[in-house]
């Protein structure tokens, strides 16, 4: 009968490639979950886990790739892919205290940096030049864009934000205050709140720091209860996330459209 601790060296190397890829991924998935139950793997669950470890970092560096090379069809093949490899089922956990988890240790805590999306309307404010020949309209020449999103777990909101610079910018920075709430383990409903938009270049004094609140909750609740919907499951807005870790999140709209964000 052969010892249980004659491992072949390929098993060992494929062990230690895996770890070696991402040092701190233990620790850090470990942080985004309950705590699950004791169980006793077999010789064939012990070597699964290092393998989807080590293909998820390589479909993880091609989506990212994708994302900062704007290859939508791209992007959104790999986004299914990594979605079967979620080490995270609970993402919501935590989130305003849901399923009575910390909010420190909640999957959403924290800046997330947008790396893509296809919602055109996600950077729209920012759009304000058209080339010839196309429809849309684009950023201005010179005109750089930051976007991105502080997520706060243990209020329950985030704050959507879009920072401009350059000489032809529309404005210097515009921010959305966003309630979350989690209604599943990946689904969470977003209700605008209210907006900021600062532009030290307004032509009128009181644009140059501008707020403005939403429509109350109720107002989409009615709107989509007319058009036979339950606000409760399906509300007016919301996301699904499809992949979380220590890094990078992908989340898919009601509208369906595509994010893929990046710890910052």
């Amino acid at each position: 009968m052969p010892s249980p601790f004659k491992i072949s060296l390929l098993s060992v190397a494929l062990l230690f490639f895996a770890a070696a890829e991402l040092p701190n991924s233990c620790c850090a998935f470990s942080t985004l979950a309950p705590p699950a139950s004791p169980t006793t793997k077999s010789a064939g669950g012990i070597f699964a886990a290092p393998l989807a470890e080590f293909k998820r970092s390589s479909i993880k560096k091609q989506l990212i790739k994708a994302a900062n090379d704007k290859n939508e069809e791209l992007v959104i093949t790999l986004v299914d892919e990594l979605s079967t490899l979620n080490p995270n089922e609970f993402a919501t956990f935590g989130l305003g205290g849901y399923g009575g988890g910390s909010p420190n240790k909640a999957p959403l805590n924290g800046e997330w940096k947008l790396l893509f999306t296809n919602a055109k309307d996600a950077e729209a404010p920012a759009r304000t030049e058209k080339k010839s020949g196309e429809k849309e309209a684009d950023v201005a020449e010179g005109v750089k864009i930051t976007t991105g999103q502080r997520i706060d777990a243990a209020a329950g909101e985030c704050i959507n934000y879009i920072y401009a610079t350059g000489e032809k910018r529309p404005f210097d920075q515009l921010e959305i205050t966003i309630k979350m709430t989690a209604i599943a383990p990946s689904r969470v409903r977003l209700d605008f709140q209210r907006g900021r938009a600062l532009n030290e270049n307004a032509p009128l004094p009181f644009l140059r720091d501008f707020a403005f609140s939403f429509p109350p909750a109720f107002v989409g609740d009615a709107l989509a209860t007319l058009q036979g919907k339950d606000p409760k499951v399906e509300p007016p807005a919301y996301f699904d996330v499809l992949y979380i870790d220590y890094e990078v999140r992908c989340h898919r709209t009601g509208e369906g459209k595509i994010f893929v964000q990046m710890r910052k």
